[in-house]
């Protein structure tokens, strides 16, 4: 019988969830999953590969669908949001006229993940996020919050959204041409707050 180097090893389960297959993955030597801080941090292409938006319905498309691959998350759906938030905000890069709203989502996700790592659970592996249906998928490994501590998280991660959902109408009103995309990207991401009190 050849032999297998323990290092090769990777352990998959998948957990069936009402709209979404969990995917949770160990790192044989022991990582659970810190992170680095980096935005840009991705270990393969997510649902939406590399491909750039080019207006702001997309936008606002993105942040609907966000409850599409997140739901059901459980302890790993603040950092899911982080993540759908990070990828959205590089998605946006060819996007003219929407600065505020990728340096708003960019510092969402950001406090985000920095609530996940506040409240680890280092016995939980990470996990990859994937939709039934295929279509959407997480483009990093996800961390969990502790259960002990869920709550807790879920209620910062509510006021996170609650100041970003702020912040993006106050940038519309400081421009009166896109005033109306704002309104509707605020209210799009203000509406995964539902997704997290549901938890």
């Amino acid at each position: 019988m050849p032999k297998v180097s323990l290092v090769s090893l990777l352990f998959v389960v998948t957990v069936f969830w009402p709209q979404t297959v969990l995917s949770q993955t160990r790192d044989p030597e022991g990582d659970t999953g810190g992170y680095s801080g980096n935005s840009d941090e991705h270990d393969g292409p997510g649902d939406e590969g590399r491909s750039g938006l080019r207006h702001s319905d997309q936008v606002v498309a993105r942040l609907n669908s966000i409850s599409a691959l997140c739901e059901g998350a459980d302890i790993y759906v603040i950092d899911c949001l982080a993540e759908r938030l990070e990828t959205l905000e590089r998605e946006m890069s060819g996007l003219v006229g929407f600065g505020d709203a990728r340096r708003i989502f960019r510092d969402t996700a950001a406090q985000l993940r920095a609530i996940t790592q506040n409240n680890l659970d280092p016995n939980q592996p990470r996990a990859r996020m994937q939709s039934r249906d295929g279509r959407l998928r997480s483009a990093r490994p996800l961390t969990a919050v502790t259960p002990a501590r869920k709550r807790q998280a879920i209620s910062q991660a509510v006021a996170v959204l609650a100041e970003a959902e702020t912040q993006l109408l106050r940038s519309g009103e400081a421009s009166s041409r896109r005033a109306v995309q704002y309104q509707q990207i605020a209210a799009a991401l203000g509406s995964n707050k539902v997704l997290l009190r549901s938890v």
